[in-house]
């Protein structure tokens, strides 16, 4: 058997039981643990893991491959990060100044805070200044473990700003070491100034052909995601940009029920949507729905952490009920200014109840699925994409319970090591 890479002396080894499919209910918490493992990988694939001996034993390594000792540490699928908002300018320290003085996120909104406020920044920003940003940006990702990561616009609100936003995520995408997804998202709230009805027409008609004209010509395949909640886009505003994206050949994601149900849930499974995003109010008729299409459910710890909600997304309902659950870290510049996974993993573990394995399923298998990757990726099995995340900790258990230090030691993206310490 070939290989290019050989990581050795592998401490532990935890990866999906399954070797394909997405995860539903018990299957969510089901991993193999390998000890005193090893991982053999060729031309950017996985080939061959299991005992170091077992796997060095049948390995013709090339004469240039690469030989990773793993020191005893922890090893596991890439992280996947499936809902992020990394592109903006400005930052909004003094709304969580307002947070910790007990103003919730309506007022602060309603202050000129939130999405507006990172508008005005992000209008006024070249694109060399996003790009540069969001580089540094996916480098503290990449570093703590991230290797596939989503990005959405929804800061420009402007026919101009929000292709500036998403031409900076196409730059990225080339440019990253992370594996870059876009996502185009005009309708992530209505600009100051604007009539909401207006806008709607204003995104379908002139926003989504211009960003549809500009993804065709890189060849990137795009979401379109719209923010459906009290204070924000209708249900009926999300039927007619789900229509008009479709139709454009978008895939569909959704903010849904973050604050209030309106019945978006309901609509992206009827539509297919990759996933719904947030989830803290779904209702139980809707998490029957998740349990029975493939629209995957994205939950957000970090964010109800963030804004010091006292409930968080009901995670354990949603396994009970066989929907595919994932976990992304919704970074963004004021409700969730949190971008490391690890920290996240935690906060999965903690709020959401999940178990060590679930969280990781949630952030690798599950996650690639929302992004529909998970056909490559989100693995370590032979024939999937070798992302590889090392550890500096030996055990899986090991890595929420060190919440706020980063246990990332190396990564590995399609084979190639991106980071070292």
């Amino acid at each position: 058997m070939r290989a290019d890479l050989l990581i050795d002396n592998i401490g532990e080894l935890v990866t999906a039981e399954s070797e394909s499919g997405s995860l539903r209910g018990s299957e969510l918490g089901r991993v193999r643990r390998l000890g005193d493992a090893a991982l053999a990988c060729f031309d950017g694939q996985v080939v061959c893991l299991g005992n170091r001996n077992e796997v060095k034993a049948q390995l013709q390594l090339t004469s240039d491959a690469t030989i990773y000792d793993a020191g005893g540490g922890l090893v596991t699928p890439g992280l996947v990060d499936s809902h992020t908002h990394l592109i903006f300018d400005g930052n909004r320290s003094a709304e969580f100044l307002m947070r910790c003085q007990g103003k919730t996120y309506a007022e602060i909104a309603a202050a000129g805070g939130g999405i507006v406020a990172s508008m005005l920044a992000t209008r006024d920003s070249s694109l060399d200044r996003l790009v540069s940003l969001g580089g540094l940006r996916l480098q503290r990702l990449l570093e703590s473990g991230t290797t596939t990561c989503e990005i959405k616009t929804g800061y420009g609100l402007s026919l101009e700003s929000e292709l500036r936003m998403l031409e900076a995520i196409l730059h990225l995408r080339k440019q990253s070491a992370v594996e870059v997804l876009p996502t185009f998202m005009p309708a992530h709230a209505v600009p100051t100034g604007s009539k909401k009805e207006e806008y709607v027409a204003h995104v379908i008609k002139d926003m989504l052909p211009a960003a549809s004209r500009m993804v065709t010509e890189s060849a990137v395949p795009t979401f379109v995601d719209i923010f459906c909640d009290r204070g924000y886009f209708t249900l009926d505003d999300t039927k007619l940009v789900f229509e008009a994206a479709r139709e454009l050949g978008f895939s569909l994601k959704v903010h849904s029920d973050e604050f209030v149900s309106l019945g978006a849930t309901a609509l992206a499974c009827k539509y297919g949507a990759a996933s719904c995003d947030h989830l803290l109010n779904v209702s139980e008729e809707e998490m029957a729905m998740l349990g029975c299409c493939e629209t995957v459910a994205v939950l957000l710890p970090g964010t109800s952490f963030y804004l010091n909600l006292a409930a968080h997304a009901p995670a354990r309902r949603l396994v009970e009920k066989g929907a595919i659950v994932a976990i992304a870290s919704d970074y963004n510049p004021g409700s969730c200014h949190i971008f490391s996974l690890p920290f996240i993993w935690g906060l999965s573990c903690l709020h959401l109840k999940l178990t060590v394995e679930e969280a990781l399923n949630a952030l690798t298998v599950n996650a690639a699925y929302a992004l529909k990757l998970g056909d490559r990726l989100g693995r370590l099995s032979p024939g999937y994409q070798a992302d590889v995340a090392i550890y500096q900790v030996s055990r899986l258990e090991e890595v929420p319970y060190n919440m706020g230090w980063n246990p990332i030691k190396a990564v590995f993206k399609k084979g190639r090591l991106v980071h070292n310490l």
